[in-house]
């Protein structure tokens, strides 16, 4: 009988593992999914030499795309450079957790 117990609880924790491990996992595949899609939008403006058409159509499609926001902030430097500063703001959820929070990838577009 005791053996039968201990199986038991240890299906039981195997099983809460299970269902923890793959809810960390979606997360974790949210935040790679940000991350790459903030990347093909930093390539996207460096291509079109900061064009504010595509850069709306950016902000546009990001939050299409179920992203919170994009902020593309474009600056000149004193030397007459331009770079930009992109923000992509999205949710990271915890679903089992009940937990909802904002993260941010920031980066620059030379």
């Amino acid at each position: 009988m005791k053996g039968a117990i201990e199986t038991m609880v240890g299906v039981v924790l195997i099983a809460f593992m299970a269902v923890f491990g793959t809810a960390y996992i979606s997360s974790s595949l949210n935040t790679q999914k940000a991350q790459a899609y903030h990347s093909s939008v930093v390539t996207e403006i460096e291509a079109s030499d900061y064009n504010a058409e595509v850069i709306e159509k950016c902000k546009e499609k990001a939050v299409q795309n179920g992203y919170e926001a994009l902020v593309i902030q474009t600056i000149t430097s004193a030397s007459g450079s331009k770079y930009a500063k992109v923000t992509l703001t999205y949710q990271y959820t915890i679903p089992l957790l009940n937990m909802l929070l904002k993260h941010q990838v920031t980066g620059y577009a030379k």
